[in-house]
């Protein structure tokens, strides 16, 4: 932003009856920078990841809060895709790209206890859960970091690689499995979700929930 400042100002003390364009044209990108992000918990989270070596660019696809028996605000969960999808179907067989964030709102937190929530709630016999490609114990490993607010557990989906976990940006492991991932990301928006809100803030479709509530 501070590189956009400096270029307005210089555009508009130079001959400002040739520069009128281009300091509008610097303006409304200014503005359209400001506005790329979304607040959530008092914390703003951008819409858009701009593509680096690791990973193209991902845009938001939807964002919602996991709350502790309706109470306590747990993470913000957001989830950013190379292919946006407002289905669940969609979404889930997407080949792109994907990145499922939990951003700890707690004070303090287990990742370890996370991850056990989450594979309990998958409910899955020993032959599903083998079916995903590591051990349950092994990738409950991964998450086993000590959280606060503010720290971040990245899920992604790499395609042609797998599963990767990322803690407090540390890769903690790969798993060479879609089914993995698509396990995870079946708790937020899978036909039997944690909370149909969740799931319709999460694919962009809240208000066609709210509209039929």
């Amino acid at each position: 932003m501070k590189i956009f400042s400096a270029a307005f100002s210089r555009l508009c003390n130079f001959q400002p009856h040739i520069a009128v364009a281009a300091c509008f044209s610097v303006l409304i990108l200014m503005l359209s920078v400001q506005v790329q992000a979304r607040t959530i918990a008092d914390t703003e989270f951008p819409d858009v990841l701009e593509a680096t070596g690791e990973f193209p660019q991902m845009t938001l696809n939807g964002a919602s809060v996991r709350k502790y028996y309706y109470v306590v605000d747990m993470y913000v969960g957001l989830l950013y895709m190379q292919n946006p999808g407002r289905s669940e179907q969609a979404v889930i067989n997407d080949e792109g790209y994907k990145r499922m964030v939990f951003h700890t709102l707690l004070p303090r937190a287990s990742g370890r206890r996370v991850a056990k929530a989450l594979y309990d709630a998958l409910n899955l016999s020993n032959e599903e859960a083998e079916a995903l490609g590591a051990p349950i114990d092994e990738v409950i490993e991964m998450f086993d970091v000590s959280m606060k607010s503010g720290d971040e557990t990245h899920v992604e989906y790499v395609p042609g690689v797998g599963t990767r976990i990322i803690v407090k940006n540390e890769v903690r492991g790969v798993i060479a499995s879609k089914r993995l991932f698509d396990a995870f990301l079946g708790i937020w928006i899978g036909a039997k979700p944690f909370s149909e809100t969740f799931k319709a803030e999460i694919l962009g479709t809240e208000n066609a929930l709210i509209a039929h509530e």
